[in-house]
């Protein structure tokens, strides 16, 4: 009877080691498998985003302002999610602001004169920044390269600022856009809505603030008249077919404008910014796709922020395999999309979602475009 009981009590403790192995070994699996689920929902999301924005271009004949209705593009339900769960897609013109690494000295110094810093020390701030991000040692007159920083602070990385708050370790620039503790201050506030970190040529007039298109004109050595901002976004002036947005500088002016920018701007977005989240039970998954016309410039931009798969040729963007990501500083893990004419697994769970993909894809390169995801910045579930 001992025998039998001690037996017994050997395979309980089996057991229960068996189970708390089992457990131990499936958890971290089935949490691996949750996250891919997510993220491959993410990419659906994504990509179906990419074929209303091609549905636009073909019935508008191109994108301009987020008035034509894409800004939440999948708003209409046209996508469900497979497993079930809550989606967000939202699409945002990066090139609403002024691009930061396309600002010559000049240029500078009269956005800094505009926001009421002395000649002197717009001078001072306007070369700390160049001198910061551009390819050579050499400071210039008023500015400050690595000789110029002391040994435990950052020193110029010698390459476009890929950030704003990178602002906070440029020599002098720290000392007007950030108080004693580090935080940024109201100077800082003010440039980080006119100006933007993203590498793009163009500023997007239908999608610029007030504050912007000021800028702009003051760039150009113009007088900001409120009614530049009326006009295009068609608060004044004849609009037909209940267009608001402007196709070109000329209908500003037909509309009622009095001045028009001439220095980096356009009437298209240069830059567009998808951001996807996707929700189910207690986790979330965050993905955020920048899409654009892949050109050198665009190449240039990848390269440089170190989004080395990017390839040119597809609007489709699927999930890199594997853990391929990168992780950078701010624990965001940035990959680039990957040349493909077909639909990613991911979006092949859904019908509706594949045919537009298949279509948005063949649109594109029917028209001549080479619209892409050029670059992906993910955040895994939490």
């Amino acid at each position: 009877m001992a025998f039998v009981l001690g037996i017994v009590f050997i395979a309980s403790i089996l057991s229960v080691y068996l189970i708390e192995y089992s457990v131990a070994e499936l958890k971290p699996r089935a949490s691996s498998a949750y996250e891919r689920s997510l993220r491959m929902d993410a990419y659906s999301a994504l990509n179906a985003a990419v074929a209303v924005l091609e549905e636009y271009y073909e019935i508008d004949g191109g994108i301009y302002a987020a008035s034509q209705g894409w800004e939440y593009p999948l708003a209409d339900g046209r996508v469900e999610l497979p497993r079930g769960g809550e989606m967000q897609v939202k699409i945002t013109d990066e090139s609403s602001k002024i691009p930061l690494s396309k600002l010559t000295s000049e240029e500078l110094v009269s956005i800094f004169e505009e926001m009421q810093f002395s000649t002197s020390i717009a001078q001072t701030l306007a070369e700390c920044i160049l001198d910061w991000s551009d390819s050579d040692d050499s400071a210039r007159l008023n500015g400050a390269e690595r000789d110029d920083y002391d040994d435990d602070e950052a020193f110029p990385p010698n390459r476009a600022i890929r950030n704003l708050s990178e602002l906070k370790y440029i020599k002098n620039v720290r000392d007007y856009f950030f108080d004693e503790n580090g935080f940024p201050n109201e100077y800082y506030k003010a440039f980080s809505e006119i100006v933007s970190a993203e590498d793009f040529d163009k500023v997007n007039l239908n999608s610029a603030s007030p504050q912007v298109l000021n800028m702009l004109l003051v760039i150009d050595g113009k007088t900001y008249d409120p009614a530049l901002y009326d006009a295009i976004r068609g608060k004044i002036g004849s609009i037909e077919d209940g267009i608001v947005w402007i196709k070109n500088s000329t209908e500003a002016l037909n509309r009622g404008a009095s001045e028009v920018p001439s220095k980096h701007v356009g009437c298209q977005p240069a830059l567009l910014k998808i951001e996807v989240t996707i929700k189910r039970g207690s986790g979330e998954y965050y993905l955020c796709g920048y899409y654009a016309e892949d050109s050198e410039d665009s190449s240039s931009q990848s390269k440089d922020k170190n989004s080395s798969n990017s390839q040119s040729g597809s609007s489709v963007a699927k999930p890199p395999s594997g853990n391929s990501a990168n992780t950078s500083n701010d624990g965001k893990r940035e990959n680039s999309a990957a040349k493909s004419e077909k639909t990613s697994n991911a979006s092949s769970n859904s019908s509706k979602t594949t045919a537009s993909l298949a279509k948005s894809s063949k649109s594109a390169s029917n028209k001549g475009g080479n619209r892409k995801i050029i670059k992906i910045v993910e955040r895994g579930s939490r």
